[in-house]
């Protein structure tokens, strides 16, 4: 009799475990909503310069030496990007990462967000944006994952 009831039990199991399974495409619109109000609150929380950035300004410190041009076009802030169901490595997994473009602004909020030596006032102000960002969207991601996940599952259900 215990046989029969632990067979029937890993049959369910299993049968639940395969209903819960996301496609790639479904974890991409759950993900993706989480992405779309973190990175409103990373916006929001990420420092912004008075610099006003016609053409371009050059930064970095390899620009003369070995002709590597960096040019800060945007602010930090408007820098932020994500592709719903994309990893930062472009892998489409469902999974949704929330970044900034390219490797140069990723660096720069590095260093805005965890300081440098001798910084200034408004410097220690803006440290730690990022986990203040983190900290503060937590809630507000998760209802947004579980909204789409009810959304995703409810369609599912209709097929």
């Amino acid at each position: 009799m215990d046989n029969v009831m632990g067979e029937f039990l890993d049959t369910w199991v299993n049968k639940v475990e395969e209903g819960m399974k996301l496609s790639a495409e479904d974890k991409a619109k759950i993900t993706g909503a989480g992405a779309e109000v973190f990175s409103q609150v990373l916006h929001d929380r990420t420092p912004r310069s008075n610099e006003i950035y016609k053409r371009g300004r050059s930064a970095g410190h390899a620009n003369a030496k070995h002709g590597n041009s960096h040019r800060k076009t945007k602010h930090l802030q408007d820098a932020i990007t994500y592709k719903a169901g994309y990893t930062a490595d472009k892998t489409h997994t469902g999974d949704t990462d929330v970044g900034f473009e390219g490797k140069y602004y990723d660096f720069l909020a590095k260093i805005v967000n965890n300081g440098q030596h001798h910084m200034s006032p408004k410097r220690y102000k803006n440290m730690h944006f990022l986990d203040k960002a983190q900290q503060e969207a937590k809630k507000s991601v998760a209802q947004a994952e579980l909204k789409a996940y009810k959304e995703v599952m409810n369609h599912d259900s209709n097929k």
